[in-house]
């Protein structure tokens, strides 16, 4: 026991480090969640209070300009005349009509409202409430165009009034004043427009004035927030602003939006537990989950080292055997519990090693000797012995420059295809040697061109070697030289979901449906006299590597009169997060 005792620290040590890592990564999403929570519930109460303002001051708006209305309404200067010139029974009629019309205004608007007008040349008040008197102290007292905030006192609600003087300029001389229009509404209207804010948004809001007194929704609740109020008028109010701060013992997010019109600021705070809750019982939780998990995994080490360290230290063994390449290592040992199956699964597996070994060693050399074959087999004699007659009939004819440039190609195209040290090439490289393919025949046959259009960042993919040119020898020996005339060889290629796709279309005679699908056909026949060459070769490399999808594809080109040879693999991309899959997959089932 003593001598197992450092595997138990090792493994719980192990446990730990799997939890701990979760644990702080748990309460470090916890804590963003919440900043995250906090930023848009600010951000949500902001527009809110900004929305409700603008709410407000669109009905207070609606009010004032309703003066304006009622001031350019020849009505009022009607009954003012009808009064200068003592006609009782138009100055009867005009005041009807100026009644009339100021409770058409009154009720156009959406707040319930007071609308009144004032003329100092009769000392008469008309106003659309019942109880209305002229108050010559009210005008003398009233600034021209201006709210004030009015307590009402105990005989009414609280209000906000203004008055406006017609003309304008006219507040500092009496005598050419012609009519003085008052506007009031009271603070239920606030009020309404505060309940349907608290309908929609969680928290608490009141009206705060510039004299110090709040009016929330309800009216017995306006004294709850009075000291909030004048600790936050002590403390100085810009035109929007928000903090946190600790009302009644609780933390709590506070916002105010100024409202120029009345002197008042919009308050609203909401106590930042109501929304932290959720996220802080769920840590909690998860502590405790934690907490029993490390205590399960601290009983399930235990078992573990009691009852698996003696058997797993004889397959160490036999694995560290395998290590140093003696695959003929077996284990005789039995322990007559399940991990007797276990070490009859090792024997077996070290048999099938030491047989996989032994094959991929051969297959390693058919591979070598096969891919030396087929490079060999790119070394065409008659080709070569072509390109050195015309090198002779360019000499005879004093052709130094298309001799060099002949040799040139020749030699590019020779490096390339009998450079066996290394399988793997870019598509840059596989381009490069079809061009010299194409410019030596070009030089030898000059009714034959070519067009090469392939996106710069596919010729970066990497490819097997020499899967192109075997297709574009086939397109000229076949599609362009035998057709008498201008030939056009075209290359192009394309990057789509995962695919790289090469296109070769030659302007030949190209082939039939028949003959079509019988080549077809032979490329997925095994390799024989008549198939193991050329484009089947390019098919099979391309199949085995990549898998199904990939290989060579024949239609009939649009473009061009010939055929059309597609070439078709997985992008290096796709293949990256295959194997990564594959291994979170592996990491997961293990």
């Amino acid at each position: 026991m003593k001598r197992s005792r450092p595997i138990f620290i090792k493994m719980t040590g192990v446990i730990l480090i799997l939890l701990i890592p979760a644990v702080i990564l748990y309460t470090y999403f916890s804590t963003t969640s919440i900043q995250v929570i906090d930023k848009q519930m600010k951000a949500y109460k902001e527009s809110q209070l900004l929305f409700l303002k603008s709410q407000i001051e669109s009905n207070v708006e609606r009010l004032s300009l309703s003066s304006n209305v009622l001031a350019r309404d020849s009505s009022i200067l009607d009954l003012h005349i009808s009064m200068l010139t003592k006609d009782y029974y138009r100055m009867i009629e005009y005041q009807s009509l100026v009644k009339e019309k100021l409770y058409l205004q009154s009720f156009s608007s959406h707040w319930s409202n007071e609308l009144s007008v004032y003329l100092p040349s009769s000392e008469s008040r008309i106003s659309t409430s019942p109880n209305g008197v002229y108050d010559p102290k009210l005008l003398e007292l009233s600034e021209n165009g201006v709210w004030r905030f009015h307590d009402g006192g105990a005989s009414r609600a609280a209000y906000y009034q203004m008055l406006i003087w017609d003309p304008y300029l006219s507040k500092s001389d009496p005598d050419s004043v012609n009519a003085v229009f008052e506007v009031r509404f009271d603070l239920d209207n606030v009020r309404e427009m505060l309940e349907h804010y608290n309908a929609e948004s969680a928290g608490h809001n009141f009206l705060l004035t510039a004299s110090g007194q709040t009016f929330s929704v309800d009216k017995g609740g306006d004294a709850m927030y009075a000291e909030l109020g004048a600790s936050l008028l002590a403390e100085g109010l810009n035109d929007i602003g928000n903090a946190d701060r600790t009302v009644d013992g609780k933390r709590t997010y506070l916002s105010y939006a100024y409202l120029p019109q009345l002197d008042a600021w919009l308050v609203d705070y909401v106590p930042l537990e109501q929304f932290h809750a959720p996220v802080i019982d769920s840590r909690n939780l998860f502590y405790v989950s934690m907490l029993l998990l490390i205590a399960l995994g601290l009983a399930a080490s235990y078992l573990l080292y009691l009852h698996v360290q003696k058997p797993l230290s004889l397959l160490i063994r036999g694995l560290k055997q395998f290590e140093i390449g003696d695959y003929g290592f077996r284990i005789g040992q039995k322990f007559h519990n399940e991990f007797d199956y276990m070490m009859h699964r090792f024997n077996d597996m070290g048999r099938e090693i030491q047989h996989l070994v032994h094959n991929v060693y051969e297959e390693q050399n058919r591979s070598r000797l096969a891919t030396l074959k087929q490079l060999q087999s790119q070394i065409n004699p008659h080709f070569l012995y072509n390109c050195l007659s015309f090198i002779a009939a360019s000499a005879k004819a004093g052709q130094t420059a298309v001799i060099k440039e002949m040799a040139y190609h020749l030699g590019g195209y020779y490096r390339y295809t009998t450079r066996v040290e290394n399988q793997k090439a870019t598509l840059r490289e596989e381009v490069d040697l079809v061009r010299h393919y194409l410019q030596i025949y070009t030089y030898r046959l000059e009714r034959i061109s070519y067009e090469i259009d392939i996106p710069d960042e596919m010729l970066h993919e990497n490819v097997m070697r020499l899967i192109l040119q075997p297709v574009v020898e086939n397109a000229i020996m076949h599609g362009v030289e035998p057709k008498p005339g201008q030939g056009l060889v075209r290359i192009t290629g394309i990057m789509a979901d995962g695919w790289n796709e090469l296109t070769v279309e030659d302007s030949g005679d190209g082939m039939s449906d028949d003959e079509m699908k019988a080549l077809a056909g032979r490329l997925e026949l095994p390799m024989d006299d008549a198939s193991g060459c050329g484009m089947w070769n390019v098919h099979q490399r391309l199949k085995h590597r990549y898998g199904t999808g990939a290989g060579v594809s024949l239609t009939h080109s649009d473009a061009l009169t010939g055929l059309r040879v597609s070439l078709k693999w997985r992008s290096e991309e796709w293949e990256t997060e295959k194997r990564r899959v594959g291994y979170e997959s592996a990491v997961v089932s293990g």
